[in-house]
């Protein structure tokens, strides 16, 4: 007994593929996924070099927000009240 899915899929195999043909060969594609790569690789250098920087320039504003949220949430949320 095959699902109402399945009868669907069965008639869709070997049909025409959806989206849009590729026109670039298999060395193309390797050339542009190495290129997208180097460039994700440079972005997430740059996003952590830029994290530590802020980490460090407003630690103590930080840690007043943090010192806050803690006493806000042991004197008003009874789930952390018990909590030291």
């Amino acid at each position: 007994m095959s699902t109402e899915f399945e009868k669907i899929q069965s008639l869709r195999e070997g049909g025409p593929k959806r989206g849009r043909p590729s026109i670039l060969t298999a060395e193309q594609k390797a050339e542009r996924k190495r290129i997208q790569n180097a460039k994700n690789r440079l972005r997430n250098e740059a996003r952590r070099r830029a994290f530590v920087v802020l980490q460090y320039r407003y630690q103590e504003e930080f840690q007043n927000l943090l010192e806050q949220e803690l006493t806000n949430l042991k004197d008003k949320d009874s789930r952390y009240s018990d909590a030291v």
